[in-house]
């Protein structure tokens, strides 16, 4: 018959294999709610990378970046107060990137847009588009590419200051951080106060940028 202290050790063993499942299951839940993956895709995804599934979960850090355009942002037709569809094209610059996470290669980056929607002064809907962010490893798009992302504005559009933002909202559908939602905002640059009465055919603005 097992002694007392076989006994204990056994018990001790037993609990501290409960503990253990515990701690990896409450991990793989984390996961689950932070990055919206399941906990097997979580657990195998750390496994491959040698992490521990905490590790991964702090990868999982939104990236945020300053944002203004180069120059500006070109509406054609000028949008005005009565909606109408409106196509809009031009490039913003990407500056101060920073991440939490596995990201931290990224420092700036270029993002070209084009796209249309049913736009006035304030905002957009029915956004139709598409967009690249091409990626750098050094301030001021330098220091060679890391990667790319394919972008597409949410069709949904938004109230902001300006049409704009309702082109600065969506989802990357390819390339680096495929799947992730971004959202952005920008506070105008040029005279923007005419729009009501003469139109506004040229957007230039500043903001912030954040995919996660």
């Amino acid at each position: 018959m097992p002694g007392r202290a076989h006994i204990i050790r056994a018990a001790a063993a037993a609990w501290a294999r409960r503990g253990a499942d515990v701690a990896t299951a409450a991990g793989a839940v984390v996961v689950l709610l932070v990055t919206g993956t399941t906990p097997g895709h979580a657990e195998a995804s750390a496994r491959m990378s040698g992490r521990a599934v905490p590790h991964a979960v702090r990868a999982a850090g939104t990236l945020k970046c300053s944002l203004r355009t180069a120059p500006g942002i070109t509406l054609s037709p000028a949008v005005s107060a009565t909606p109408r569809r409106v196509s809009a094209r031009g490039t913003a610059h990407l500056d101060n990137c920073a991440s939490g996470g596995g990201r931290s290669r990224i420092r700036s980056g270029r993002l070209v847009l084009s796209g249309s929607g049913l736009a006035n002064c304030s905002g957009a809907t029915g956004v139709k588009g598409s967009g690249t962010i091409t990626w750098y490893a050094g301030a001021n798009r330098t220091g060679g590419v890391v990667g790319r992302s394919a972008v597409r504005p949410a069709s949904g559009g938004r109230q902001g200051y300006t049409p704009l933002d309702s082109f600065l909202s969506g989802r990357v559908t390819s390339g680096l951080m495929a799947g992730r939602s971004y959202s952005g905002t920008a506070v105008p640059t040029n005279d923007v106060r005419g729009c009501l009465t003469r139109g506004l055919g040229r957007v230039e603005g500043r903001g912030r940028l954040a995919i996660g």
